[in-house]
């Protein structure tokens, strides 16, 4: 079976159980799958992909913040201050929407992606 349609099937299955698309298939797996990696949906990852993708995706945006508000602000904001802050905002994030993930396919008894036909 072809990605493509995994991704169509557990939108279906997604859908039955009232989750939406953007939060069934969120920005940062839309990159993923636009750049050509084809990873599972969160609903149907493991906890380590999802915990590892999303703190990678939260700790870009807030380094991103960052820069912005060093650009803007007139006092600096020490680099090693901002990379730390920043590396604790995306585990805390990752952690928390991997678990959310998590215990949401386990709650709505979802068919494991291998077995989506």
């Amino acid at each position: 079976m072809h990605f493509e349609q995994q991704v169509a099937l557990a939108h279906q299955e997604l859908t039955r159980y009232g989750i939406q698309s953007s939060n069934s298939h969120p920005i940062s797996f839309q990159l993923l799958h636009w750049s050509g990696l084809q990873a599972p949906l969160p609903h149907y990852g493991h906890f380590k992909t999802n915990f590892s993708i999303f703190t990678a995706w939260y700790s870009l945006i807030f380094a991103i913040i960052f820069i912005l508000a060093e650009i803007i602000s007139d006092t600096p904001i020490s680099l090693i201050s901002a990379i730390f802050t920043s590396l604790f905002a995306g585990l805390t994030a990752g952690i928390s929407m991997a678990t959310y993930y998590y215990y949401s396919a386990k709650r709505l008894n979802l068919s494991p992606w291998h077995q989506l036909k």
